[in-house]
C-alpha cells in the first residue's frame, strides 16, 4: 500500500506546464500516478477519427517522454474509465483523483459524472480544476468577463512543479504501453499535437506568421500559415488558453514603435487575443446547455424541415457538389484536417442552406476530419452557419463569389482537384461546365432562398421573438458584438526566414 498518492486522470490536457492538478498535488505533498485512459466508447463515437486517436497518442506520447526525463511515468491503459481506475485501486488505494475539467461531447460528460460518483462511493477525493474561463455547470453571462479576468488575465501560467512518483508506481506505469489498434500512420499533412509542439507554433505565430494574421485568415490560402494554427493545441490541451494569452500580451509590450509593421503587428495580436476570448464564450454556451449536440440552442428552430437526400450527403463529403470551392474545402480537410474559419463557414452554410442537409448529419463528419475538433466550439459554429440560433444573421456565402473574393487564381481549388489542375483560371471562376468535373448537384440560389424564407418566416413570429429574447438572456454575449469581417488589407511583404507551415502553403494535395 501507497498511502498519500494522487492519480491525474489525464484528458485533453496532455501537458506539464500550467498543469493545476499537478501543482495541488505538489502543494499537498502526494506522489503521483499520471494516468490516461484510451476508452472504447470514445474511439468508436461518431464523432471520432484516426486524426483524432493519433492526435492524442502523439500528445501523450509525449507526455511520457517528458515525465521519463523527470524520473516519472504515466500508466497507460486502455477500456472504460470507471472499470479501469477500479482495477488499479484493487493494486493502488489511491486517496485523491485530479483532473482538468472536459467540456466534450454527451458521452464524455456522462463518464465525467460517473467517475465523479465513483470516487464519493468510495471517499476518494475528486477535484476538477478549471483550464479555461469556463465554469463548470454553467454561469450567469453577466460574469463572463469577470471569469476570464479572475482565471486568465489577473492570473499566470502555472509552472512546472517538482513531481513526486516513487519507483514502485513508475515501475507500474512503466508496464503500460498504447494498444496496437490505436497505432496509426499519420499523413504527411498532419499537424503535429504535442507540448512541445505548441509551444513552438505559438512562438513561430509571434516571430513571423502573425504579421500576416490581419488580412490573411480569410483566404484558404494564405491561412495556412497566417492563421495561428494553435487551435489544434487548445482542442487537446497541450497548450491553454491563459499560457496562449499571457505569452501574446508580453509580445505586444515588447513592440517597438521603430520595428517595421509594428502597427501591422499590433492590430494584428489584438484580433487574436479578441478570438482567444470568444472562444471561451462559445464553450461556454454547451457547458450551460450540454443537450445543444442534439437540438439546437433556439426551441423554434428544432424542426426544420431538412430533406437530408442521401445523395447530396454523399456528394458533400466526398467533394463532388459541382461547386469547385466547396469540392476543394472538403478534400482539403480529408487530407489535412485544416481550414481556415471561412472556409469552413462556407462549407456548412452550403450544406444546411443549400443542400437542405441537418446540421446534426453533417456534424460527425466534419467532427471526423478536423484534426482541432472540439465539441464546444463545432457545435456551436454549427448551429450559427446553419442560422438555428435565432439572434445572429442568417449568412448564406456564395461559393463562387468567395471563390473570387479569396482564391481569384484558383490554386487553392486547382491544387485541391486535380481534375481541374489545367484548367484556366477564368473558366472555373466563370462557372461553365469543366470536363471530368461533376455539374452542380442542386441550383444554388433558389435553393438558398426557399430555406432562408423558411428561417426568417420563423424569426418573424411574435413566439419566436419572445424567445430569442430569453434565450439570448442565458446564452447570448454581454460584449459588444465584433465583426472579424476584413478589407483585406495589403498583405505585406513575408518576413525573413521560413516559417513551420510554409511546406503547406502552395504545396500539392493529394
Amino acid at each position: 500500500m501507497i498511502p498519500g498518492t494522487a492519480v491525474i486522470w489525464v484528458k485533453r490536457d496532455a501537458r506539464l506546464a500550467d498543469n493545476a492538478c499537478l501543482t495541488e498535488a505538489d502543494r499537498l505533498g502526494l506522489e503521483v500516478l499520471p494516468f490516461f485512459c484510451f476508452e472504447p466508447s470514445v474511439l468508436e463515437a461518431d464523432d471520432t477519427s484516426a486524426m483524432h486517436r493519433h492526435a492524442q497518442w502523439q500528445a501523450v506520447e509525449h507526455l511520457r517522454h517528458q515525465l521519463r526525463r523527470r524520473g516519472a511515468d504515466i500508466l497507460i491503459a486502455h477500456g472504460e474509465v470507471v472499470d479501469k481506475l477500479a482495477k488499479l485501486r484493487e493494486r493502488l488505494p489511491f486517496t485523491h483523483l485530479f483532473a482538468h475539467q472536459e467540456t466534450g461531447n454527451a458521452i464524455t460528460y456522462q463518464r465525467d459524472l460517473a467517475v465523479a460518483q465513483w470516487c464519493r462511493e468510495r471517499g476518494i477525493t475528486y477535484r476538477e480544476f478549471p483550464q479555461s474561463s469556463v465554469r463548470r455547470g454553467g454561469v450567469n453571462r453577466d460574469r463572463l468577463g469577470e471569469m476570464w479576468r479572475s482565471r486568465i488575465a489577473d492570473c499566470g501560467p502555472l509552472p512546472v512543479p517538482p513531481i513526486r512518483q516513487l519507483a514502485a508506481l513508475r515501475e507500474l506505469a512503466a508496464t503500460t504501453g498504447f494498444p496496437g489498434l490505436l497505432r496509426v500512420t499519420p499523413e504527411e499533412a498532419w499537424q503535429p499535437v504535442s507540448e512541445a509542439d505548441a509551444l513552438t507554433t505559438l512562438e513561430d505565430f509571434l516571430a513571423r506568421r502573425g504579421l500576416w494574421y490581419r488580412g490573411g485568415i480569410s483566404s484558404p490560402n494564405s491561412a495556412f500559415t497566417a492563421g495561428s494554427r494553435l487551435s489544434v493545441h487548445l482542442a487537446w490541451g497541450t497548450i491553454t488558453a491563459r499560457q496562449v494569452w499571457h505569452r501574446v500580451r508580453a509580445r505586444l509590450a515588447e513592440l517597438d514603435p521603430a520595428e517595421p509593421h509594428a502597427g501591422r503587428w499590433r492590430k494584428s495580436l489584438q484580433a487574436f487575443l479578441s478570438r482567444l476570448y470568444w472562444r471561451d464564450h462559445f464553450t461556454q454556451r454547451l457547458e450551460s446547455e450540454p443537450a445543444l449536440e442534439f437540438r439546437s440552442i433556439h426551441p423554434f428552430y428544432r424542426d426544420v424541415p431538412y430533406q437530408n437526400d442521401g445523395a447530396l450527403h454523399a456528394a458533400w463529403r466526398e467533394g463532388l457538389t459541382g461547386y469547385p470551392l466547396v469540392d476543394a474545402v472538403m478534400r482539403c480537410l480529408a487530407a489535412t484536417g485544416f481550414v481556415n474559419f471561412r472556409m469552413r463557414a462556407m462549407v456548412v452554410s452550403f450544406a444546411c442552406h443549400v443542400l437542405h442537409l441537418d446540421w446534426r448529419l453533417i456534424h460527425p463528419h466534419l467532427a471526423r476530419v478536423f484534426r482541432d475538433y472540439d465539441p464546444g466550439i463545432h457545435l456551436n459554429q454549427l448551429q450559427m452557419q446553419a442560422g438555428v440560433v435565432g439572434w445572429n444573421a442568417i449568412r448564406v456565402y456564395n461559393p463562387s463569389k468567395q471563390l473570387a473574393d479569396w482564391d481569384p487564381d484558383c490554386r487553392f481549388v486547382r491544387r485541391w482537384l486535380p481534375e481541374l489542375r489545367d484548367q484556366p483560371a477564368e473558366r472555373i471562376l466563370g462557372g461553365e461546365p469543366l470536363p471530368e468535373y461533376p455539374r452542380p448537384v442542386v441550383p444554388f440560389a433558389y435553393r438558398a432562398k426557399q430555406m432562408t424564407d423558411y428561417l426568417y418566416g420563423i424569426r418573424k413570429t411574435t413566439e419566436a421573438k419572445a424567445s430569442t429574447t430569453a434565450v439570448y438572456l442565458r446564452h447570448g454575449s454581454r460584449r459588444k458584438e465584433q465583426s472579424f469581417r476584413t478589407k483585406r488589407p495589403k498583405r505585406p511583404a513575408p518576413p525573413s526566414g521560413p516559417t513551420l507551415f510554409d511546406h503547406l502553403e502552395g504545396g500539392e494535395g493529394r
